[in-house]
């Protein structure tokens, strides 16, 4: 009897080791779903990529333009990282493989937002607003893309946030330009600084936007600062500066769309790299939707431009008609004509794409 009753006690003490066991990788298990389930609560991943077919001067190609990959992380609810690397014309040896955003997020009040890192100059329209589905056209405006230029990465801090219910803000004290890669032909836009940038003297850009009356947005940025340095501080000029002034709007009105931007800028000083000293340019788009079924719309619109990269070359003036299909609101099919006239000198461009944004 004594026997039986210590083999049940045995055998009942094993039951509860084995069962506490269990219990324990059961809890391992729910810890590790909780932990996992707070990681995907935080994190969040997106992008933005475009195919474009062209026909300019008689040749015809194709390219994959741009593919954007996006990661964010919410640290906690006042923290978080935003971060976009981007690929250009498929291969890093044609394009480059570029990291076009990373910058930490910290809320400071309800209006205000300090940010640390790499984000994009504040400049014009596309720059701030630059996924596919979100502008007209195949290409970005050619005044954002040498003028400003548009999706435009600087390294620094910033504060942005709210003035007032209708009024937001950006500042930034970050690297300058590097005036060695000014051309004449491409403006300022060759001086953008991928890697290493300059701080010996650091440049300040900002915008203000308002939104009090309904369906219109009307901003200002600009930019101030010097483009004496280069890659790791290296001195490219002497005494150089650039600044650029810009106003932009955007108006909706049921099924009518305007948007337009005019930018102003100079490269002064006295240093011998004085390409690009004075450049402007100024844009007017005007769409309307002539179809909608749910998501799908078809938009044809029309756009006039014209800029000077540079105060000794001729102003370029473009009207560009085209038309983008949204299949959904993320992904697009888009056609345009592009007349562009320089000099007495008339160039035509077809293009033909689809662009996309997911998040």
């Amino acid at each position: 009897m004594k026997i039986n009753k210590l083999a049940l006690f045995v055998c009942c003490m094993s039951v509860a080791v084995i069962t506490s066991a269990d219990l324990e990788d059961r809890v391992s298990v729910l810890e590790n779903q909780a932990s996992l389930q707070a990681l995907e609560n935080n994190l969040s991943f997106g992008g933005y990529g475009e195919f474009h077919a062209t026909r300019k001067n008689g040749n015809s190609y194709g390219d994959y333009h741009r593919v954007v990959m996006y990661a964010g992380y919410q640290f906690s609810d006042s923290i978080r990282l935003n971060s976009e690397i981007e690929l250009e014309h498929s291969k890093s040896t044609v394009g480059y493989v570029l990291l076009e955003q990373f910058n930490i997020g910290i809320d400071l009040s309800e209006t205000t937002t300090a940010v640390l890192g790499r984000s994009l100059a504040p400049m014009g329209i596309v720059g701030p607003r630059h996924e596919p589905p979100l502008f007209f056209g195949v290409e970005r405006p050619n005044v954002e893309k040498y003028i400003l230029p548009s999706t435009w990465s600087i390294d620094g801090v910033g504060l942005t946030g709210d003035l007032s219910e209708n009024i937001s803000y950006e500042v930034y004290a970050v690297g300058g330009l590097d005036a060695s890669g000014f051309t004449a032909s491409d403006g300022i836009r060759g001086g953008r600084e991928a890697a290493y940038q300059g701080l010996e003297s650091p440049s300040i850009t900002g915008r203000v936007d308002y939104y009090g009356i309904d369906g219109l947005r009307v901003g200002a940025s600009m930019w101030s600062g010097s483009s004496d340095f280069g890659e790791k501080g290296v001195d490219a000029a002497t005494g150089t500066e650039v600044s650029i002034s810009s106003l932009d709007f955007e108006y909706e009105a049921g099924a009518l769309s305007v948007n337009g931007l005019w930018a102003s800028g100079e490269h002064d000083g006295d240093g011998a790299l004085l390409a690009a000293s004075e450049f402007d340019g100024n844009y007017i788009t005007v769409g309307y939707e002539l179809l909608r079924d749910g998501e799908k719309a078809l938009v044809p619109f029309v756009r006039i431009s014209e800029y000077q990269t540079h105060d000794s070359v001729d102003a370029i003036k473009g009207t560009k008609f085209g038309a983008n299909y949204y299949l959904t609101d993320q992904f697009v099919l888009k056609a345009d004509l592009l007349t562009e006239e320089e000099g007495g000198t008339e160039t035509d461009t077809f293009s033909v794409g689809f662009g996309m944004m997911f998040q």
